[in-house]
């Protein structure tokens, strides 16, 4: 299980499906393995989506407190790439 620390959830009225971001430990490779270390790994944002048992509305509404119960079950999160910074 990963750790992951909510940053932002959302959703649309009538919908199922939360999207949701964190920060996930160990979610990009930083550094190859060498002869004599394995490789490193650091927190990256991160997201994905979760299906919630019924259209979600504000009165069903999942708290911040049961998402984040919910995160470190979650197996599935994507990276978010950023644009990449052209060497000038």
């Amino acid at each position: 299980m990963a750790y992951a620390q909510l940053k932002t959830h959302g959703w649309e009225r009538g919908s199922d499906i939360l999207h949701v971001t964190a920060m996930v430990d160990d979610a990009v490779q930083v550094a190859p393995a060498t002869a004599y270390d394995p490789p490193e790994f650091a927190s990256a944002l991160c997201e994905t989506w979760i299906l919630w048992d019924q259209p979600i509305t504000h009165e069903n509404a999942p708290t911040t407190e049961q998402l984040s119960r919910m995160l470190p079950f979650v197996d599935d999160w994507k990276t978010i790439e950023f644009g990449s910074f052209d060497d000038e």
